[in-house]
């Protein structure tokens, strides 16, 4: 589209973004970047592609219909992509955005399940699907044989399973689903669930916790004229949306429910703090996750017997990993925006969670 914008574009270059999951503070600093014009200052027009229930974004990534690609960049967690990686697939990091894994398994304090032992002969929740890799790790790191020890129960992207009682522990996120627990009623009290009703599991400090939310690109496409540069101009903008989120989460939070989140805005509140919280701090800047992150990510991935990569040997695997990412787009990206945004590494950053109402409105 041509244009005569104040900004200085004489065109625009359509952009495809895939996220990892449904609209929701998850993705708050896409939504702000685009809001804030982030994305228009560098002649970028971004759309937003949800995923559902059986969504790889890897798979979007790559996909080609009608002779078009399905998406340019895509919003994944690092367990997929790096299979995909390892397997074939020609995708690439270019921000690696969490720092941390939200991953959590949830019980009620009824259950006796305080520890990952406590989950030995009991029902337990998973998303499977590759999205269960930290479980399946934090299981086998304490000594369990997750096909003999405990009862794998797929479950579904919400909080009805553990509240009817059909499992005893929940996989989650503490942004999502966690939030999601406690702006319900308990089923048995009648009242609502407290942070006390409830055991934690933190598979972090379990030290299996993987790399998360990071932006995927199919290398490939970098023999396209031009393409290196659009990932650029994008990588830049998004991170400038994220470090705009942090400063003034209201007007972040605004874009969000502008965005169309199926619940409410006391829960996307909460998980915007939630995600932050996941970006910051981080030592090298926004986007740059340590090289330890990456082979823990890698190591996990590549000691899990129902993971296939091809690899004989696990040196060969953990040697392919780091070819896995590339930090030089977010190197530039902080070059461009370190005199405006002074703090990237998010150490001067503080967080206070709002109030959840009930069903998260």
């Amino acid at each position: 589209v041509v244009t005569s914008s104040a900004d200085g574009c004489d065109t625009y270059d359509d952009l495809r973004l895939q996220l990892q999951w449904v609209t929701q503070a998850q993705f708050a600093g896409y939504f702000a970047a685009r809001d804030q014009g982030f994305y228009q200052e560098r002649c970028l027009n971004v759309a937003f592609q949800d995923a559902f229930f059986g969504t790889n974004p890897i798979d979007t990534l790559v996909g080609v219909e009608n002779g078009r690609v399905l998406a340019d960049v895509a919003v994944a967690w690092a367990p997929k992509a790096l299979a995909a990686r390892l397997d074939g697939t020609p995708v690439l990091n270019v921000a690696q955005i969490f720092q941390e894994s939200g991953n959590i398994q949830v019980s009620f304090k009824s259950s006796g399940i305080e520890t990952v032992t406590d989950l030995v002969g009991t029902r337990v929740g998973t998303w499977g699907d590759g999205n269960d890799l930290e479980l399946l790790a934090g299981l086998r790191r304490h000594g369990l044989d997750p096909a003999t020890d405990v009862e794998l129960v797929t479950q579904s992207f919400d909080v009805g399973p553990l509240l009817s009682g059909e499992i005893d522990s929940m996989q989650a996120t503490t942004g999502n689903e966690y939030a999601q627990l406690l702006s319900t009623v308990h089923p048995d009290t009648g009242q609502r669930i407290q942070p006390s009703d409830l055991n934690v599991i933190y598979w972090a400090d379990e030290e299996v916790g993987m790399l998360a939310d990071g932006l995927w690109v199919d290398e490939r496409r970098f023999m396209e004229p031009g393409f290196a540069d659009k990932v650029q101009r994008f990588v830049t903008a998004s991170l400038e949306g994220w470090l705009f989120c942090r400063e003034d989460a209201e007007a972040c939070l605004n874009s969000v429910m502008e965005a169309g989140p199926l619940l409410g805005r006391s829960h996307q509140s909460w998980q915007l703090i939630e995600t932050l919280k996941l970006i910051w701090p981080s030592d090298s800047g926004i986007g740059i996750a340590p090289k330890s992150s990456w082979l823990r990510s890698g190591l996990i991935l590549a000691s899990d017997p129902d993971v296939d990569l091809g690899f004989g040997e696990l040196s060969s695997t953990m040697g392919a990993i780091t070819g896995t990412w590339t930090d030089d787009f977010v190197k530039a990206a902080h070059a461009e925006l370190h005199p405006s945004w002074i703090d990237l590494t998010g150490y001067r950053w503080h967080y206070t969670h709002g109030e959840l109402n009930l069903a998260g409105d």
